[in-house]
């Protein structure tokens, strides 16, 4: 199966998930005014879940969702699973930020639920962020491939191609965007092979250097989930070619249902 989860799953409704949310916030309170906010992420786990487990919830740690395709497998981990439908992930950091959204909605499509809950212990005060969503493993099946400005003469352009193809047949859309970057990489050889330091100019003075993943001497090959400012986006892209002896950028874009395989030229 290319998505598996390791524990069982029951969807819940938004009523059912806010009483198990009122327990788990009001013992992430209780834990943080006892213990303060200086710990790892670790101690508030284990007390949040010795504390639910205790106040009658079903809790799961450390849930394992398998990600497969081929040879290409990523295993990913959940904090907290509450009566097997409310996800929780437990941080410890100074602030909340959309990386720690993304990474809770990514597990929230994988085990096909709704509700999660992000919570933060490192914060002045216990700082959390609601994450929902409406998709379910059906309509992540519905999307686009935008090809049209795509090149198969490029090396590996007709293999890259075919590799998204077939990812997005068994995963769908709207995944963690390195998710789809890592397995891409694992068919192209691995990050240890595409990773190359490439010489950075400016006004032909050698700067520095940075890695970009390489397809050759001339190519580079470029993953990202750019929703809003597109065009922006693209202009930054196109300052590689200014400053660096690159001529071509295979670049793919996961824009929600519509995934962009772009070809830019020198």
């Amino acid at each position: 199966m290319p998505i598996l989860c390791k524990f069982d799953v029951v969807p819940m409704s938004r009523s059912q998930f806010y009483e198990i949310d009122h327990l788990v916030m009001k013992h992430s309170f209780s834990i943080q005014n006892e213990l303060g906010r200086l710990y790892n992420e670790h101690v508030y786990q284990i007390e949040l879940l010795r504390r639910c487990t205790d106040s009658g919830l079903i809790v799961r740690s450390e849930s394992e969702i398998v990600v497969s395709f081929e040879s290409f497998k990523k295993s990913y981990y959940l904090d907290a699973l509450m009566n097997c439908g409310s996800i929780c992930e437990l941080k410890a950091v100074e602030t909340l930020n959309g990386q720690h959204e993304s990474q809770l909605l990514n597990y929230l499509l994988l085990s096909n639920l709704q509700f999660g809950k992000l919570i933060n212990f490192s914060s002045p005060s216990v700082q959390y962020r609601f994450v929902t969503t409406t998709l379910n493993a059906i309509n992540r099946m519905s999307y686009e491939v935008d090809d049209a400005t795509w090149s198969t003469e490029i090396p590996s352009g007709k293999f890259i191609r075919e590799i998204v193809q077939n990812l997005l047949v068994d995963w769908g859309v709207y995944l963690d965007v390195n998710l789809y970057r890592e397995a891409v990489c694992h068919f192209l050889g691995g990050d240890d092979v595409l990773m190359q330091p490439v010489n950075i100019f400016v006004n032909n003075y050698l700067v520095g250097h940075q890695r970009l993943c390489c397809l050759d001497e001339e190519t580079c090959l470029h993953i990202s989930s750019t929703i809003r400012h597109f065009e922006s986006y693209k202009k930054q892209l196109l300052k590689i070619f200014e400053h660096t002896s690159l001529k071509q950028i295979q670049w793919i874009n996961f824009n929600r249902a519509t995934v962009q395989l772009i070809t830019l030229k020198k």
